[in-house]
């Protein structure tokens, strides 16, 4: 099968967070026998205004295995696009948007003569929380899409039941979906450290944008009791955003310090994570979460929203999801954890560590994706 994938970040970029480890590890895990992958993606990471020097742009590069195709920005990279959708052999197309016009939209247009098919991975676009932002133009271009029939041409793959159900709300009953979950992280804290200190260490890696919640997170750490140091790390990407979350910290209690500690490249988020007690993040949406699996991986017990496939986690004994409506609820739960003896610290974090190694042997899942992959292949071959 050959694949022509597009996504709008991959390495050497780590600015657009989830979605580029998605993409590695289905490449690492997949891409080789009876997969070739060809992606094309942008010539630069997220919020840079110069392109890469280490890749040949508007040019095929060897990463991994996969050959990847930078395009340039503008004009310039439309028409590559357009050249590589109309000139070269592939068996279908794969997006990893819904909404972004160079990496979805426009290749799913270009497509439309070619009777390829397509599979879409909204990558938690159709979540209420996504959705909510800038929401207008979301519809109207959901109503579009329908208009036309894009959607019959399509398939799309959900990552859980919770983003099934989510597409089928937005698209109808009929869309044809496939589940197949993200392949998650594959590196494990090598031991727990002893808990070092009265004070809660808490870590949150993320982009800083309106989507993540942030600012609600702060405004929750108002209400905790015990001491509480909350790491923030992450590439700004919502700068007014953050001005309003700075205005937050200025207003919490003593005992209770936030702070903004840069941006961690992918090979150090794993064992960063693992120097903490706990991750939080109260999360619009997300359709996977990938930082969500790297902390259970790091033996963090993670503090989200009800927004995620990750639920019922308190009674796994590996964390919290919480409605976002329940704010109090959050807070309970740091000063629960920050109460926990020496003991039962360690035994926690042993545990969520041990529930992730079992979690993330994902055959299940890797043999899910290549379902998907086949499926679309034989529909292909039908047409």
């Amino acid at each position: 099968m050959r694949i022509l994938t597009f996504t709008g970040h991959y390495l050497p970029s780590y600015k657009g967070g989830g979605p580029i480890k998605t993409i590695k590890n289905l490449f690492d895990t997949t891409g080789s026998g009876d997969i070739a992958y060809r992606l094309i993606t942008a010539d630069r990471d997220l919020g840079d205004a110069e392109p890469f020097r280490s890749v040949k742009i508007g040019a095929w590069n060897r990463v991994g295995n996969a050959d990847v195709y930078y395009v340039s920005a503008g004009s310039v990279g439309r028409e590559q696009i357009k050249g590589i959708i109309t000139k070269e052999y592939y068996d279908f197309i794969y997006v990893n948007s819904f909404f972004s016009f160079r990496f979805s939209i426009y290749p799913q247009f270009l497509a439309r003569n070619t009777k390829r098919i397509i599979i879409v991975g909204p990558r938690g676009e159709f979540s209420e929380g996504a959705l909510k932002l800038k929401s207008f133009k979301k519809k109207l271009f959901i109503a579009i899409y329908r208009a036309f029939g894009f959607h019959r041409r399509a398939i799309f793959q959900a990552s859980s039941d919770y983003e099934a159900r989510d597409i089928k709300r937005e698209l109808g009953n009929s869309v044809d979906i496939r589940i197949a979950e993200n392949l998650g992280a594959q590196e494990f804290a090598l031991d727990i450290p002893q808990k070092n200190s009265d004070i809660n260490r808490i870590i949150v890696v993320s982009r800083i944008s309106l989507m993540k919640n942030l600012l609600q997170a702060i405004q929750i750490l108002k209400h905790v009791s015990s001491p509480v140091v909350y790491d923030i790390y992450g590439p700004i990407e919502d700068k007014e955003y953050w001005t309003k979350c700075e205005a937050e910290i200025k207003q919490l209690p003593a005992h209770v310090e936030v702070r903004y500690q840069g941006v961690l490249t992918p090979d150090q988020v794993v064992n960063t994570m693992a120097t903490y007690d706990m991750f939080f993040m109260p999360t619009l949406g997300e359709n996977y979460g990938h930082v969500i699996a790297e902390a259970f991986c790091a033996g963090l017990p993670v503090l989200i929203a009800d927004t995620t496939p990750w639920r019922q986690l308190e009674e796994k004994g590996i964390g919290w999801d919480i409605p976002l409506s329940k704010p109090d609820k959050f807070a309970r739960a740091i000063d629960e954890f920050a109460a926990l003896t020496d003991k039962e610290y360690q035994a926690k974090r042993q545990k969520v560590l041990r529930w992730a190694k079992h979690k993330f042997s994902q055959r299940d899942a890797i043999e899910a994706n290549i379902a998907m992959f086949k499926y679309a292949y034989e529909k292909s071959r039908k047409q």
